[in-house]
């Protein structure tokens, strides 16, 4: 089942942060109180079910992926949170971080976790400084100015309006971290483009669905407001395209990358990510 499969990888990547963040600091507090809030751990999920298709690296250079792809997206939460930018009170069925500690921690907690997701690749002994450079030009790309901050940015600028590349942003502030943490573990090349591109469009889809979560789930179940991108005149694939467009859409990508998916030429064990593509069209928050 694949709520065991993601179960697994959320605790070996907590465990992770725990023998990493061992100081007793505020800011480290902030950090564990964000990695450590129950999740979906989707993206590490990802990057397991990709080493599972094909990967030469150890377990515990996968394992050190994980939790870095984990610590990108938590410091992208934390971020996101402030008041500055989406203003929302609850995170993963918790306060979030600038509620809990503080606007100053929870940036500086953000800052932290963001540059510890590149530090966990730099620390890694079974890779190859090679194998580091393309793991960290991957994230950087994949996070930087020209991928998730420039998504986040096309989305503050889309706010109150009904005007605006809806597909563009989702593509940028969602999109390329999953599309990143599908290609991260692989080693063969032309598997990894090919793994890039396929997983755009699960990116787009799980956007697209955490859009039409926001509609029809509750906020105990979403474990955040879910009137959030009502309240702050978000541009969303639901009121640009309405509910069962939408819908349509996110399991049209979703087929079309599991087709593709089952099309990889290769004697790989596709089982993981096949389910994980299907976890994210049909889950509940």
């Amino acid at each position: 089942m694949i709520d065991e499969y993601l179960a697994n990888v959320r605790e070996s990547v907590n465990q992770q942060f725990l023998n990493i963040i061992k100081s007793n600091s505020q800011v480290s507090k902030a950090m564990l109180h964000t990695v450590l809030a129950p999740s979906k751990c989707i993206r590490a999920g990802i990057v397991r079910a990709a080493a599972e298709l094909e990967s030469t690296l150890k377990k515990e250079s996968i394992n050190n992926l994980e939790t870095a792809v984990e610590a990108m997206h938590s410091y992208s939460l934390i971020h996101d949170d402030l008041p500055a930018m989406d203003d929302d009170d609850m995170r993963r069925g918790q306060a979030s971080s600038h509620i809990a500690y503080g606007e100053a921690t929870a940036i500086l907690a953000g800052d932290a976790l963001h540059s510890l997701a590149y530090e966990i690749v730099a620390n890694d002994a079974h890779l190859s400084n090679e194998q580091k450079v393309n793991i960290i030009k991957l994230l950087s790309d994949a996070c930087g100015f020209n991928g998730m901050i420039l998504g986040q940015q096309l989305d503050l600028e889309s706010e109150g309006s009904d005007s605006g590349d809806i597909n563009k942003i989702h593509a940028l502030k969602t999109g390329r971290l999953i599309s990143a943490s599908l290609a991260l573990p692989v080693t063969n090349s032309k598997l990894r483009m090919k793994l890039k591109t396929i997983g755009e469009d699960v990116g787009l889809a799980f956007q697209i669905m955490d859009d039409v979560l926001e509609v029809t789930a509750s906020s105990k179940a979403l474990g955040k407001d879910s009137k959030s991108d009502v309240k702050n005149n978000k541009l969303t694939y639901v009121s640009v395209y309405g509910l069962k467009t939408a819908v349509k859409n996110a399991e049209k990508l979703i087929e079309k990358s599991i087709n593709k998916i089952i099309d990889l030429d290769g004697n790989f064990n596709k089982k993981s990510l096949l389910e994980i593509c299907n976890f994210i069209i049909s889950r509940d928050n």
